[in-house]
């Protein structure tokens, strides 16, 4: 006994004895009863299974075989599942033994057969959970006061910070958060929210941990206890599987709510905003304005966009204005007539607008489209028509534009470089990507998706780890989605062994040459020349990283023109 609490023993006997129950099965979706295999005494009972059970909160629960006949207690403690009509309702029952403790689970019957796969699926899953809490014991507990305050540290947890149970003892989580011995603490976390929490916690020897913590209230509410348990990695990989299996399982099944037709593999709540927003408008004749840092998956929107809509089995035009020569963006974009220039192809030629007549017009880097063809742009969202170069007729026109852009349009505008009443034209319904470095926790499902694709394309059987995964996570992705594709398909193609590692990653990745780390100055020199000598070494760097201009640029977050200058100016070679 430690401070009021049962801290020996099963994880069954915790939870009787120190009333834990709420705490970790009181939000269980399915009903839970945890039965003395001796006694047949309900030890535990969940809510749900006191609804399917006609039972009150207030009621005792007595024993199980009140409940239930001796041939039904039998088959449940050899774990055989069942049908049975109780109390008037028809239920599904199954058990799973822990020593002197039996966990039986309760569903409807209807609701199993109405939805067989996911019930099975919710039952496994609660039974691996029971099996999990059975492997803890006392040693992964901790117990604080309502303010942070360390009551109890089992010893495992001592031992993954190298450090003896009693130096826990009366201090603060926010200071050993501080200090560095765990990082996130679970415990604040509660505390800030009121709410139960899991994390991956590090520890000050490296060790990566899961934590769940959950509050002890008292009748007003207020936060007596929390109690926390953890489990380490490296032992537990069981526990690691089955969060990873968790968290896949529910972002397919929020992905296929969202009648997914595209291709965004994402699990971050502003990207899911996005694609609540984009069914929405999908169907739509509105103009849509993509903004977002280069490389973040503008174009990967308007294609989910496209491929929802109604228009999916129409044309699909992308035009990039930044890289059509200024000189011909006209006729390139508009078409032209025969004999309306030198040159012009006999019989003339639709331009890529007209092309996209019924479709999707998909027109990347926006901002780069001279003004005096921005003007042509409004009037065709205007009139819904254009008329050809050296023509004189006007063709009707029934189209729906998406424009993408990595520049501030307002900031454009402000300085002259693009019309205002085109912008407000093209920002009917404005969609913003998050850069990768704001929405990391994406990067473990995309780094496996690019993984397994290119390991299909390329016919490797290859692994990756999860130190490189890790260290994905810490790198800053100046070039965003398209840097973390293109440097995985690198990986693929030139690491020559089975399993790649962090040792394989390029120099500016590998977490021992992070961006954390500081600029090691010798001496002092003027600020311009510092940062001149800053940006050569920078772009060689890149280069000869990653081979190729455009890939340099997209690892530097700049445009491919402004590395070839580059290049010239400190003649450096590719």
């Amino acid at each position: 006994m430690k401070n009021g609490f049962t801290v020996k023993g099963s994880v069954e006997k915790i939870i009787v004895e120190n009333k834990l129950y709420e705490i970790l099965i009181g939000g269980c979706s399915d009903g839970l009863i945890l039965v003395d295999r001796n006694t047949c005494k309900i030890l535990v009972i969940n809510d749900n299974a006191r609804t399917f059970l006609d039972m009150r909160k207030d009621d005792k629960p007595g024993k199980i075989t009140e409940i239930l006949s001796d041939d039904q207690v039998k088959d449940l403690l050899e774990e055989k599942s069942f049908n049975a009509d109780i109390m008037g309702m028809p239920l599904k029952l199954s058990a799973a033994s822990r020593g002197d403790y039996l966990w039986i689970f309760v569903a409807n019957y209807t609701d199993v057969m109405k939805e067989k796969n996911l019930s099975q699926k919710a039952l496994r899953l609660n039974q691996e959970l029971i099996n999990t809490f059975n492997e803890y014991g006392d040693d992964t507990l901790m117990i604080t006061d309502g303010k942070g305050i360390i009551e109890f540290a089992g010893e495992k947890i001592a031992e993954t910070c190298d450090v003896s149970p009693e130096f826990f003892l009366g201090k603060s989580v926010y200071d050993m958060e501080r200090q560095g011995l765990f990082k996130p603490s679970v415990t604040v976390k509660v505390l800030d929210s009121g709410q139960p929490q899991a994390v991956v916690q590090k520890t000050c020897t490296g060790e990566e941990v899961v934590a769940v913590g959950a509050p002890m209230t008292d009748s007003s509410g207020n936060i007596e206890k929390i109690v926390s348990v953890t489990r380490n990695f490296s032992t537990q990989i069981k526990v690691t599987r089955m969060i990873s299996e968790l968290k896949e399982r529910l972002v397919l099944d929020k992905n296929d709510r969202l009648n997914e037709k595209g291709s965004i593999i994402t699990c971050n709540d502003q990207m899911f905003e996005i694609k609540t927003l984009v069914n929405m408008i999908a169907d739509t004749k509105a103009t849509v304005l993509i903004t977002g840092e280069t490389g973040t998956g503008k174009e990967m929107v308007a294609r989910y966009i496209y491929s929802l809509s109604d228009r999916d089995k129409m044309p699909f035009i992308k035009v990039n204005c930044g890289t059509i020569s200024h000189s011909i963006v006209e006729s390139e974009l508009f078409g032209y007539e025969e004999g309306s220039f030198t040159g012009a192809s006999k019989g003339g030629k639709i331009g890529l607008i007209e092309a996209a007549n019924g479709g999707t017009l998909f027109l990347d880097e926006i901002s780069e489209l001279p003004i005096e063809q921005q003007v042509k742009l409004l009037h065709v969202l205007q009139e819904k028509m254009l008329i050809r170069v050296g023509g004189t007729e006007s063709i009707d026109l029934d189209i729906r534009i998406i424009a993408a852009t990595n520049k501030d349009l307002e900031e454009e505008v402000k300085l002259g470089n693009f019309r205002e009443d085109l912008y407000y034209r093209l920002n009917v319904i404005p969609i913003n990507i998050p850069p990768l470095r704001k929405r990391k926790e994406d990067i473990p499902l995309l780094s496996k998706h690019f993984f397994k694709r290119f390991c299909d394309m390329y016919g490797k059987d290859m692994q990756m780890s999860n130190s490189v995964i890790g260290a994905f996570e810490q790198y800053h992705w100046p070039g965003n989605i398209r840097q973390l594709e293109n440097t995985i398909e690198r990986l693929v193609l030139t690491v020559p062994k089975p399993i790649i590692t962090v040792d394989d990653l390029p120099r500016m990745i590998h977490p021992d040459d992070s961006d954390g780390q500081a600029v090691k100055v010798e001496r002092i020199i003027k600020l311009d020349d510092a940062v001149r000598l800053l940006e050569k070494e920078l772009i060689k760097m890149a280069l000869e990283e990653y081979g190729t201009t455009v890939k340099a640029a997209e690892a530097l977050g700049i445009n491919q023109s402004t590395v070839s200058r580059k290049m010239a100016q400190y003649n450096l070679k590719q």
